[in-house]
């Protein structure tokens, strides 16, 4: 595969509109192999498959040996698996009774993961009955699963639901001297604290039966993987970053397609992925959406594509495992997937991968951009953003992406109502005894005792709610109070009151595994939601207007003319309507009545004098509603995050600061840090914010600018020329 000639022929294309706007060519670095010393059993294993290790993987062998806890931060497709599973099957082939847990996001990745161990297991000639163990392991497999396995595959869900059992595990537990935690990044915000605390339960019990096991965690790039790795599993880990695996030559093309505005990015793609399937190029076509990867490949059906399979969650197994071989095999020559293949499941190398839509983070690209390259040979990745703010600022500013940045993850695990849920369930499975009870318990047990759910004995808190504690708190949701949303009375999800009102108000589009419904009616009181089975060629968003009042300073900082101040706030969101879209434009809006929600989280919240010069007092709000916007925009590339997870409001006056105020905070009861991350690096934010306002070609702001399809009041009032001044003192750190 030349990237080159393929770049030419799409060039030649009777359908091109000079969407190339811009081609970027990383250079093929050769790897780094190092001589190492490992079991012999194993080394046979290597030499057989022509492996050889590099260095990154001797970096982490060695650290794992030698008893330390280990983060793996290594590109795509560069061993990390490898590196963990040589130190723990050397210690299960020295320990007859040593075991180990394996936990995974996903079961399908758990599923792949367990025939690597199986091969790995005969290679060594070891009996370990490896087995996954999950809600869809059969009854009659679990009991000798719990007495045999010696390597268990789970994930945190079944983890949480099976640690009240915990006496049933025993054997396991006790001799337990190793946990894995693969694909670790995806342990962030509410989910991320959720496992965080999960991990100290789960800890509490191995003590319980004497046991202390090493922690290896494996992840893709982040900028802070140490913090990360002790604040997910409490524990100080030896980080591993830098990879010794060498990769070809990847050409990186970033492609513009509002250059053919009359044209839809998803029919774009599909001319792009017939003609490089169409010229023996295996090509794997990454997507935002399960709607987006079945309209995609069906797209290329139409045009000619033979053999392009869409690719998602909510197949049968045996579907996934088939186009999964299909690809390795290569028979399959091109695949629209979601997410869902962008890391863990071993598809082999390909030879081209084209996004669509960035994935939202760096570390999501590269990870997408990885599933590109077969050894030394040549990778072709075409990027096409949508008209998005931060997708538009990427195809302007590449640079951004072609250097080493990558996002910080942070978690909250102190967040008093996911640890109040923890505590109630800690004490279901072992009494919790006042030895255990930290400052932020302590606060929490009177309340659980209030309510009934926790009872004092001499032994310590014991739970007696009338519903299991595991079903009353999941790892999905900050507290019991749950809404179902049902079709024709099948129980499709259940989600939180504030994503219900957010997702699930009558007349929204839901995407429900691929499918979408309407919803019908929302009782919030019931804790339901109706909905129907329809396909419809549009989708909905809410406009949400909040009032922001600010409880208390923790942290500020002045620079200039603004002042940044960090802290604690109580939001009150109001869901005022919907907007019905239809290929990029609102075709509708349509009002709702729904009652408010108020929670208080983390925030932060920027001062400006009365006046700033260069803005007119009639176009002050305008700049500052714009550079909220913007900031909110831009913020993912600092904290690895959804624009969805962030707040913000704007105001001349607020009552707290008595002047001109941006406010942002995490759209989360409780906190998740995400706002002390923007804090930090505010000026940084704030410049790239300002490049992409003042880099936009449009007049007056635009979607691709300082449009938000969140806003409220329906991105009215904005006034671009005041947004870039804001944004150019915020940059400049309150200087002129």
């Amino acid at each position: 595969m030349e990237p080159a000639k393929c770049i030419a022929g799409i060039k030649h294309r009777g359908w091109y509109r000079g969407q190339i706007a811009h081609t970027a060519v990383i250079p093929a670095r050769p790897p780094e192999p190092v001589r190492m010393k490992v079991h012999p059993c194993i080394q046979r294993h290597l030499n057989a498959r022509g492996i050889v290790l590099y260095r990154h993987q001797a970096e982490a062998i060695a650290a794992l040996r030698a008893g330390n806890d280990v983060i793996i931060t290594t590109p795509t497709a560069s061993g990390k698996t490898l590196a963990f599973n040589i130190p723990i099957f050397e210690r299960l082939i020295v320990d007859e009774a040593a075991t180990a847990l394996y936990i995974y996001p996903l079961k399908a990745l758990a599923n792949d993961q367990l025939d690597k161990l199986r091969v790995l297991e005969q290679a060594c000639g070891l009996t370990l009955h490896p087995a996954t163990y999950d809600g869809d392991t059969p009854a009659g497999a679990r009991g000798r699963i719990k007495a045999q396995a010696r390597i268990i595959l789970t994930n945190p869900h079944a983890l949480h639901y099976y640690l009240p059992w915990h006496h049933q595990w025993a054997r396991f537990f006790r001799n337990l001297k190793f946990i894995v935690i693969d694909e670790a990044h995806t342990y962030r915000g509410v989910f991320g604290a959720n496992v965080a605390l999960l991990l100290r339960r789960l800890y509490r019990i191995l003590g319980h039966y004497g046991a202390n096991p090493q922690i290896v965690l494996s992840s893709a790039s982040i900028a802070n993987p140490a913090d990360y790795a002790r604040a997910l599993t409490g524990r100080d880990a030896v980080a591993v970053t830098q990879s010794g695996a060498g990769h070809g030559t990847r050409t990186i093309v970033f492609w513009d397609g509002l250059t053919d505005p009359d044209t839809p990015i998803s029919l774009q793609a599909a001319r792009v992925l017939v003609h490089l399937t169409e010229e023996k190029v295996q090509t794997i076509c990454f997507t935002r959406s399960r709607a987006q990867a079945e309209l995609i490949a069906r797209r290329a059906s139409e045009l000619g594509g033979d053999g392009i399979l869409p690719y998602r969650a909510g197949y049968l197994p045996h579907e996934r495992r088939e186009i999964e071989h299909g690809l390795r095999a290569g028979d399959i020559t091109g695949v629209v997937s979601t997410s869902a293949l962008e890391a863990g499941i071993d598809i082999g190398g390909l030879d081209a991968a084209i996004l669509v839509g960035f994935p939202g983070s760096a570390l999501s690209f590269w990870q997408q951009a990885g599933r590109a390259g077969r050894g030394a040979a040549p990778a072709l990745l075409v990027f096409m953003p949508y008209e998005d703010p931060l997708d538009r600022y990427l195809l302007r500013h590449p640079d951004h992406l072609m250097g080493n940045r990558r996002e910080r993850i942070v978690i909250r695990p102190d967040n008093p109502r996911l640890v109040a849920g923890h505590v109630a369930c800690a004490a279901a499975e072992l009494p919790v005894t006042a030895g255990e009870i930290s400052p932020v318990d302590a606060e929490i047990l009177p309340a659980l005792t209030k309510t009934g759910l926790l009872f004092s004995t001499p032994r310590g808190y014991i739970y007696r709610g009338l519903t299991r504690a595991h079903a009353l708190f999941s790892l999905t949701d900050l507290a019991g109070e749950t809404v179902k949303l049902m079709c024709d009375g099948t129980v499709l999800e259940t989600m939180d009151p504030l994503r219900a009102r957010r997702d699930a108000y009558p007349g929204a589009v839901l995407l429900h595994r691929g499918d979408t419904y309407v919803i019908e009616s929302l009782d919030l009181d019931a804790g339901t939601a109706h909905a129907r089975r329809e396909d419809v060629n549009y989708y909905t968003k809410a406009l949400v207007t909040s009032t922001v009042e600010i409880l208390s300073a923790t942290a500020r900082r002045t620079a200039g003319k603004f002042a940044a101040v960090r802290g604690r706030v109580r939001v009150r969101e109001e869901f005022v309507g919907y907007q019905s879209i239809r290929a990029g434009r609102t075709v509708a809006v349509n009002p709702l009545d729904l009652p408010p929600h108020t929670y208080e989280t983390d925030g932060m919240w920027i001062i400006f004098p009365p006046a700033i010069p260069g803005i007119a007092r009639e176009d002050l709000l305008g700049g500052l509603h714009g550079a909220e916007h913007a900031l909110i925009a831009m913020a993912p590339l600092s904290v690895l995050c959804d624009r969805d997870d962030l707040g913000g409001v704007s105001t001349t006056l607020h009552p707290a600061t008595q002047g001109p105020t941006i406010i942002l905070y995490d759209e989360l009861d409780g906190g998740a840090g995400l706002t002390d991350v923007i804090f930090a690096a505010l000026e940084r934010v704030a410049a790239a914010a300002y490049r992409l306002v003042a880099g936009c070609p449009c007049d007056n702001g635009c979607p691709s600018c300082i449009y938000s399809p969140r806003c409220g009041s329906r991105n009215r009032p904005l006034d671009k020329g005041a947004t870039i001044r804001v944004l150019e003192l915020l940059a400049a750190g309150g200087g002129d």
